[in-house]
């Protein structure tokens, strides 16, 4: 389910602005730093590479927890994941015990005696260019997604502006081109031809 920034828990939306940009500026160094070699890697080395530069910006901006490879952000009582988002605002991982605690929002004790929530935050790879993918914070729940809110800078402008520029101006000449038979469209060609008005 699609929510707006304006449903998301207050303690989340003080950290939306630093969220957004560790995943922004990640996907911008990766271009800059590996532009040349970037047709060489396969997708998942890509993904491996833009996630080591987001936990680069994550740990300058958020508190933050390792244990057996596993990178956390810790926000209150929320735990955050770094990761590249499908289509279908899931992340791709092996299946281990981590990794369906975490999605399944099962406590893991590993990190905290407490329980919290875990959330997605990632990208959308736009497929044309890097730098214009969309940025996510998700809540997973087991195989579906409880939630997901976009943070790209301009989500919810892109759709207004497609809606003031798709508005039709009244006062702008129209030209409909139908289509016509072929017998119709060489009479009104001969007619041209010969000086006469189609009718």
């Amino acid at each position: 389910m699609l929510i707006g920034l304006e449903d998301l828990p207050t303690h989340l939306r003080a950290h939306i602005a630093d969220m957004r940009e560790c995943v922004r500026l990640a996907l911008a160094d990766f271009i800059a730093v590996h532009a040349p070699l970037r047709h060489r890697y396969s997708g998942r080395t890509e993904a491996s590479i833009i996630h080591d530069y987001m936990a680069d910006f994550a740990k300058e901006r958020f508190p933050w927890k390792l244990r057996r490879n596993l990178f956390l952000l810790t926000l209150d009582d929320c735990r955050v994941k770094l990761k590249k988002l499908d289509g279908r605002h899931r992340a791709r991982n092996i299946q281990t015990n981590l990794v369906l605690q975490f999605d399944h929002q099962w406590p893991m004790r590993l990190f905290d005696d407490l329980d919290v929530t875990h959330l997605y935050l990632g990208y959308q790879r736009d497929p044309v260019e890097i730098t214009n993918s969309s940025i996510w914070l998700v809540r997973p729940d087991g195989n579906r997604t409880a939630w997901a809110v976009e943070l790209t800078d301009d989500a919810g402008e892109s759709a207004m502006e497609f809606a003031v520029m798709a508005a039709t101006d009244p006062n702008a000449e129209t030209s409909v081109k139908r289509v016509k038979q072929k017998k119709v469209a060489a009479r009104e060609a001969a007619q041209t031809a010969s000086g006469e008005k189609a009718e």
